[in-house]
């Protein structure tokens, strides 16, 4: 059933993806253009590039010579120093001048879903921890030559170092030390050894890094919106040489800048910067960190700024990490942190009345630690999923027709076929029990809840919740009246403040009231 679902998004992301990567005029001919280059590939029988000529233009207008001729044994090909955000169009010819394809293709600086990545999805599936009805929306295979700078940045920095005078000075001046990495069009390898990077990025420290990550906190810019949470898995595999100071290999989630404001907490000001985070919630989590993985979820500042402890902590006895290719997972929903490896649950965090989830998005951290000897982690994939939503709804699940049975809704309820809305599928509650959905939605938004609904009576809650602590404070509680034939309902409702651009945690919850089974089908939560 699993490779039937992974096959099925696949199918229908790759068919996104390829419209979204190319305007090739011919069918032979497949490209990708990002902000730093243009990956060309050949399709059908022409994968050996041996000899032939390519050529590239801003304009429609073929150069008389070409601009590179291939070397002997090329299948793929990138066309390197591209200007960002720009058309090129291109041509393929042999060695003996016959056309093979031509295509244009634009140097976005947004990523796209990518056809070649989603097939690997079939090739090397992602472990048995995926939540059933997710689907990818980001990925990194890095089955590249280079690096996508679309997705990633190398300049390394975190809201820990932010209050180190010097590395905020080399961020803000673009002076920071650069990360040692190999890419063999399989994996990517960061590593650190004796010789480069060439200097330990912080003085007086005892770690070289060699890191990438998703949010650049100079430009601000942020390449990974996860502000929905989702499903998070790499599959690594780590090693050290020697007996290195400072040895970390790490996967891991970091508080967005500009400033540290998401790492003091409320009430507290540092350098004319306003805490904004909640006693209580996080803003860092270690997925692993020490060769140990041990898995740390970092929370308790104090108020001039320095860390204290962390909010949890555990490690996972009974797994080998070193030299050993190992999965590892963490799925962040708006109530939990649950933590996977090789697609077995380690441990959750999952009390509704302390919430350490954030709300807002994460800085995704791939990296190699130390000094003195040699640190490696080699990365086949980063994938990251979550719930598809279509038509502008923003509640997953809406018609209880995928294979996740029930989830993300919980409580207690079954599922029956041609009891639904012209006859399809639809939950069913008995009377006098409740199922619900926590969700994050944008703040002080206007949205219209809709459903459709049959029985006799039904209580329809919405409950603004309040970060950390859970508690619920009512925005809507009305009771609907249904019928035996059922019908559509809607109930307009308004979102609380919250900092922005942090979304805020929703409850959505139906209780039946009456007598008679209650069925729903079609619940959706639209903008107005």
């Amino acid at each position: 059933m699993k490779k039937h679902i992974i096959f099925a998004a696949a199918q229908l992301l790759s068919t996104f993806a390829l419209s979204a990567q190319t305007e090739s005029s011919d069918s032979a001919l497949s490209l990708l253009g990002t902000r730093s280059w243009i990956r060309l590939d050949m399709n059908g029988n022409q994968h050996n590039l041996t000899g032939a000529k390519v050529f590239w233009s801003k304009t429609n207008k073929k150069p008389q010579s070409p601009n590179s001729v291939l070397e002997a044994g090329t299948h793929r090909y990138y066309i390197q120093q591209v200007d960002p955000e720009t058309t090129y169009y291109i041509w393929v010819e042999s060695a003996t001048g016959k056309s093979l394809a031509k295509g244009k293709t634009f140097t976005s600086k947004s990523w796209v879903l990518d056809r070649t990545e989603l097939d690997e999805l079939q090739k090397n599936p992602s472990s048995k921890a995926v939540p059933i009805g997710m689907e990818v929306f980001w990925q990194d295979e890095f089955n590249d030559k280079l690096l996508n700078r679309n997705k990633w940045t190398t300049n390394y920095f975190s809201s820990l170092n932010y209050l180190n005078a010097k590395s905020k000075q080399e961020m803000l001046t673009d002076q920071l030390p650069q990360p040692a990495y190999t890419m063999d069009g399989t994996a990517i390898n960061l590593y650190v050894n004796d010789t480069i990077p060439k200097r330990l990025f912080t003085e007086g420290g005892n770690q070289k890094i060699s890191s990438i990550q998703t949010y650049d906190w100079k430009s601000n810019e942020n390449l990974l919106d996860n502000s929905k949470g989702g499903y998070f898995e790499v599959r690594v595999r780590r090693n050290r040489q020697g007996d290195p100071k400072g040895t970390n290999t790490a996967f891991w989630f970091d508080s967005p800048g500009p400033d540290i404001r998401y790492y003091l907490q409320e009430g507290t000001e540092v350098d004319g910067i306003k805490g904004i985070r909640p006693k209580g919630q996080l803003f860092e989590i270690d997925v692993f960190e020490y060769i140990t993985a041990q898995f740390v979820i970092h929370g308790h500042v104090d108020k001039k700024g320095i860390f204290q402890r962390n909010l949890a902590t555990h490690i996972a006895e009974g797994y080998e990490h070193v030299g050993q290719w190992v999965t590892h997972g963490v799925l962040w929903t708006p109530t939990s942190i649950k933590h996977y490896i090789n697609g077995d649950l380690i441990k959750e965090y999952a009390n509704k009345n302390q919430i350490y989830s954030p709300n807002h998005f994460m800085n995704v951290f791939l990296g190699a630690y130390g000094s003195e000897g040699g640190v490696n982690m080699e990365v086949d994939y980063i994938r990251a999923y979550n719930w598809p939503l279509e038509d502008n709804n923003e509640l997953p699940n809406p018609d209880f027709e995928g294979p996740a049975g029930l989830a993300p809704w919980e409580g207690e309820a079954t599922i029956a076929d041609g009891t639904g809305e012209k006859g399809s599928k639809a939950v069913v509650i008995t009377p006098g029990k409740t199922i619900t959905q926590y969700v994050y939605l944008d703040a002080e938004q206007n949205y219209n809840l809709e459903f459709w609904g049959k029985g006799a009576s039904l209580q329809v809650m919405v409950d603004d919740v309040t970060v950390v602590t859970g508690a619920l404070s009512s925005l809507k509680k009305e009771e609907r009246s249904l019928t035996a034939k059922g019908k559509k309902q809607t109930i307009a409702f308004q979102t609380g403040k919250e900092i922005k651009p942090n979304k805020k945690i929703m409850r959505i919850a139906f209780t039946n009231t009456g007598k008679e089974n209650v069925g729903l089908d079609n619940i959706t939560i639209k903008k107005k």
